[in-house]
C-alpha cells in the first residue's frame, strides 16, 4: 500500500484536474467576440441603403435527397437578406442570366415611364390618351419578371378601369375590373378614381370571386426544380400543386439559377415548364460540384469565391444542405463570405426540419448569417474549413466530460479513504483482525481510485476532443491562431466608421506614440505634438486602405476576366462541337442523298424480265 503522503499528494493533484475540466463546459458556453449571436431578423421590409453591399444566395445540396430542399432554403435565405436592412439582394438566377435580366429590366423600365405618362395625362383630364399609357404599361409589365412586379401589373390594370370610365366605357372597365379581381382579389380601387356606382359594381365583383370556384394548378419543370410563384406569390419549389385559385388565367413563372426565367398563362391542370440554360450554368454547374466533393475544406471557399465572381458580387450567402434518408432534419451549413479575400462574415451550424416546419425552422440560423458581420483577426480573414462540430458530437462530448469528471471524483474520493485505512492500519496492532480487515479494504479503495482516475481522464479527454475538436465553431487552423491571439487588437483605436462606409474592414495600426503622454504627464506641453503624430498616422492608414482597395480591386478585375475568358472558351467550344454536329448531320444527309439517286438510277426488272430470267 502507498504512503499516506503520496496518496495526498494523488489526490490534490486529482482535485486539481477535476476542477480544470469542470471549467471546460461552463467556458465553452461563455459568448466571446468571434462567436456569432442570433438576433430576429427585423419585420420591416424597408430597402436596404444605396450603399449596402450586394449579397447573392446558392443553395447546393450535398446530395440527391437534400434537392429540392435547398432550393427552398434558397429562397428562405433569399427573403432574409431582403429583409435584413442592411443586405442588398441580388438574385442568382439574375445575375448568370445577364441578357434576360438587362431585357426584363427594360421592360419594366418602360412600363414605369407609360404609368407616370398615363397618370400625368389622367390628371390634365386627357383621358383617352391616359387609357393608351395605361395600356401600354400593362402590356409591358406582362414582359417583365411578374415573380417581382406583379403588383406593378395589377395597379395599371385598375388605372387602366379607371381611364375606361373616365371615357364611358363601362363594358369595357367592367371586363378589366374582372380581370384584375380575378388575379388579384385584394386589388385596391379607390373612390377618386372611381364613381359610387363602379364602386358598388367592385365590391360586388370581388365578393363573387372570393365565393366562385376554384382551380388547381400543378407545375413542373425540367430538367431542375425550380421556385414557382403565381400571380407574383411564392408557392414552393416544383413539382408543386397549387390549390384554391380563382377561375382565370394566371401568371406562373419559374426562376432557378442558371437557367432563363419562364414565364406564361394558365388557367387550371397540368403546367410543364422547360427551363433553357444559360451561358453561366456550365460555370456554376463546376463550382457547385467542387464545393459538394469537399465542403470542409479550402477549396469549398474558393469556390464559393469564384461563384461570386461569375455573378460579379462582393459577397456569397452559401447554404451547404445535407439532407440523409428519412425524414429527419437536414444538416445545414451556412456561411456568408467576402468574395475579395475570402472573409467569412458570418458562419451557423444547424439542423433544419423539413416540409412545412421548413421555413419557421431556419429563421435563427440564417438570422445568424445576415445579421452581424463577423470582424477580421489582426487585419487577417477569418474562415472556416473544418466544417465544425456538429451538435450531437458536440453533445456526446460534454456528457463524455461530464462523467470524466464524476469518475475522477470517485477516485478522489476512494484516493483519500484509501490513505485513511492505511494510516489506520499503521495504528492497529499488525497481527490484529482489525488491521488485516483495513489492509484488504485500502487496497480495494486504492484498485477503485486508481481506475477511476484512469478511466475519469481518458473519458474527459475523449469528450474534450469532441466538444472541442476544430474550435467549436467550424474555424481553420489560421481562425484558431487568430483566436489565441485576440487580445493583441486591444489597443488598436476603435474607428469603426470609416471601415463600415468603405466597405473596407482594414484594422487602423496602432499609434505609435500612444505611449508618450503618459511618460510626459510633468511637463503640460510635452503632449502637444501627439495630435500631429496621429494625424499622420491615419492620414498614412488612409493611404495603405486606398492602395490595398486598389489592389483588391485589381484582383477581383482579374478574377472577372479569367472567369469571362473560361466562359468564352466554353462557348467557343460548345460553337464548335455543334458546327462538328451539323457538318456530321449534313454529310449523313448527303449520303442519304446520293443513295436514293443512285437506286433511281437503277434499271428496274419488269415480270417479263423476271419470266426470261
Amino acid at each position: 500500500m502507498r504512503p499516506s503522503k503520496v496518496r495526498a499528494a494523488h489526490a490534490a493533484l486529482s482535485g486539481w484536474l477535476v476542477g480544470l475540466l469542470a471549467v471546460g463546459p461552463a467556458a465553452a458556453q461563455t459568448p466571446v467576440s468571434t462567436r456569432l449571436v442570433p438576433r430576429a431578423l427585423s419585420a420591416a421590409t424597408a430597402d436596404a441603403p444605396v450603399d449596402a453591399p450586394a449579397v447573392t444566395v446558392v443553395a447546393i445540396a450535398l446530395d440527391a435527397a437534400a434537392r429540392a430542399d435547398a432550393a427552398r432554403l434558397a429562397h428562405e435565405a433569399e427573403q432574409a437578406v431582403a429583409g435584413s436592412g442592411r443586405l442588398r439582394l441580388v438574385r442568382l438566377a439574375d445575375a448568370l442570366d445577364v441578357e434576360g435580366q438587362r431585357e426584363r429590366q427594360a421592360r419594366a423600365a418602360e412600363a414605369a415611364e407609360a404609368v407616370k405618362a398615363g397618370q400625368r395625362a389622367y390628371d390634365e383630364l386627357d383621358t383617352e390618351k391616359a387609357l393608351v399609357h395605361f395600356d401600354k404599361a400593362v402590356r409591358a409589365y406582362e414582359g417583365t419578371d411578374l415573380s417581382q412586379r406583379f403588383t406593378e401589373l395589377s395597379r395599371a390594370r385598375v388605372m387602366k378601369a379607371a381611364s375606361q370610365v373616365a371615357n364611358g366605357e363601362n363594358t369595357a372597365a367592367q371586363l378589366e375590373i374582372r380581370t384584375a379581381l380575378a388575379l388579384n382579389p385584394e386589388a385596391r380601387f379607390s373612390p377618386n378614381f372611381f364613381p359610387p356606382e363602379e364602386m358598388t359594381f367592385v365590391e360586388k365583383e370581388r365578393k363573387a370571386v372570393l365565393a366562385g370556384n376554384k382551380s388547381t394548378l400543378r407545375v413542373s419543370t425540367e430538367p431542375v426544380p425550380a421556385q414557382v410563384y403565381v400571380d407574383g406569390q411564392f408557392r414552393g419549389i416544383s413539382p408543386v400543386e397549387v390549390a384554391d385559385l380563382t377561375a382565370a388565367d394566371h401568371y406562373v413563372t419559374v426562376v432557378a439559377p442558371g437557367y432563363a426565367l419562364n414565364q406564361r398563362r394558365e388557367r387550371a391542370g397540368e403546367v410543364a415548364l422547360t427551363l433553357t440554360p444559360v451561358a453561366s450554368l456550365a460555370g456554376l454547374q463546376t463550382l457547385s460540384e467542387q464545393v459538394a466533393r469537399k465542403p470542409n475544406g479550402p477549396e469549398r471557399d474558393k469556390a464559393l469565391r469564384d461563384v461570386g465572381t461569375l455573378a460579379d458580387v462582393p459577397q456569397v450567402l452559401a447554404l451547404l444542405v445535407r439532407g440523409g434518408a428519412g425524414a429527419g432534419p437536414l444538416e445545414v451549413t451556412g456561411l456568408r463570405l467576402d468574395v475579395l479575400d475570402g472573409h467569412n462574415q458570418a458562419y451557423a451550424l444547424g439542423n433544419v426540419p423539413r416540409g412545412d416546419a421548413l421555413a419557421e425552422g431556419a429563421q435563427a440560423l440564417l438570422a445568424q448569417l445576415v445579421s452581424t458581420d463577423t470582424p477580421r483577426q489582426g487585419g487577417k480573414p477569418v474562415t472556416h474549413f473544418s466544417g465544425g462540430v456538429s451538435s450531437t458530437r458536440r453533445t456526446a462530448g460534454y456528457v463524455l466530460m461530464a462523467t470524466g469528471v464524476a469518475l475522477l471524483a470517485g477516485g478522489v474520493y476512494f484516493g483519500m479513504e484509501a490513505s485513511a485505512k492505511s494510516d489506520d492500519f499503521k495504528r492497529t496492532a499488525q497481527n490484529s483482525r482489525r488491521a488485516q480487515d483495513l489492509k484488504s479494504t485500502g487496497k480495494t479503495y486504492a484498485v477503485v481510485a486508481d481506475v477511476g482516475i484512469l478511466l475519469g481522464l481518458a473519458s474527459a479527454g475523449v469528450g474534450s476532443y469532441f466538444a472541442f475538436a476544430g474550435g467549436g465553431g467550424g474555424s481553420s487552423k489560421s481562425s484558431a491562431r487568430a483566436s489565441r491571439a485576440a487580445p493583441a487588437p486591444a489597443p488598436v483605436p476603435p474607428e469603426p466608421a470609416p471601415e463600415v462606409k468603405t466597405r473596407e474592414p482594414l484594422p487602423m495600426p496602432p499609434p505609435p506614440a500612444q505611449a508618450a503622454p503618459a511618460a510626459a504627464q510633468p511637463e503640460p506641453a510635452a503632449p502637444q505634438p501627439a495630435p500631429a503624430s496621429s494625424k499622420k498616422d491615419k492620414e498614412a492608414a488612409k493611404r495603405a486602405q486606398e492602395e490595398e482597395a486598389r489592389q483588391r480591386e485589381e484582383e477581383l478585375r482579374k478574377r472577372r476576366e479569367e472567369v469571362e475568358r473560361q466562359r468564352k472558351e466554353l462557348e467557343d467550344r460548345r460553337k464548335q462541337e455543334d458546327a462538328a454536329a451539323k457538318r456530321e448531320q449534313e454529310e449523313r444527309r448527303r449520303e442519304e442523298e446520293r443513295r436514293r439517286q443512285e437506286e433511281k438510277k437503277r434499271p428496274s426488272l419488269d415480270e417479263d424480265d423476271l419470266r426470261n430470267y
